[in-house]
């Protein structure tokens, strides 16, 4: 998995980090960016983390796994999780296309639309 930030494309540094979990970071996270203005979350195995600082209108990223700052318009991160998500969309549906119909999925969906 690679985030790409416009200048960097950053490289999680575990492999094997379920991309529903990666999408859900990204949700929480933008959440509380909004919210508070600052947010730290942590992937469920790898504890891996992303932390977002809020500076005027953009938001400068950090991350446990790489040594790049990033820093993203806050419009753009708040188009964060539904892009990850229709990426991994795209690779699920490819290769199993009856998780089109999978109930957690779609509620899944619903959730990052929703912010």
């Amino acid at each position: 998995m690679v985030i790409g930030d416009g200048c960097n494309e950053v490289q999680l540094r575990t492999p094997g980090l379920p991309v529903v979990d990666f999408v859900l970071m990204l949700v929480q996270l933008c959440r509380e960016v909004v919210s508070s203005g600052a947010s730290v979350v942590e992937s469920s195995q790898t504890q891996d983390s992303i932390r977002a600082v809020t500076e005027g209108g953009a938001v400068e990223l950090s991350y446990s796994f790489s040594d790049v700052v990033s820093t993203v318009p806050l419009c753009d991160l708040k188009e964060a999780p539904n892009t990850a998500l229709q990426a991994v969309f795209e690779v699920l549906f490819s290769t199993h296309g009856d998780l089109r119909f999978n109930e957690y999925l779609i509620e899944l969906a619903d959730l990052v639309r929703s912010d």
